[in-house]
């Protein structure tokens, strides 16, 4: 049997939170417990465990124009400027 809709306090930051109805069916489907934090504090945590972006300085792989890229200069990716790759994918 479903269970309704539960309140529960987080642990990290002490504020009560809502479980409904169909996220506790699907945590007991799945065989996962109960969150013992708020979605704050979850998001939170997953967003700490992501990298942060680096960007670099680099030119065009086609045209040598200046631009910035997520990829670094030494990287094995061929990186374009925007007006090279749409030239590239046939883009207007």
């Amino acid at each position: 049997m479903i269970e309704k809709s539960q309140k529960f306090e987080c642990e990290k930051c002490k504020k009560e939170f809502l479980v409904i109805e169909q996220e506790s069916a699907l945590y007991k489907k799945k065989g996962i417990p109960m969150p013992s934090n708020c979605p704050e504090c979850r998001r939170e945590k997953r967003s700490s465990l992501r990298n942060e972006k680096r960007l670099f300085k680099r030119t065009c792989d086609k045209c040598s124009i200046n631009l910035t890229s997520s990829y670094p200069k030494d990287s094995e990716f061929i990186v374009y400027c925007e007006k090279c790759y749409f030239d590239y994918v046939g883009g207007n």
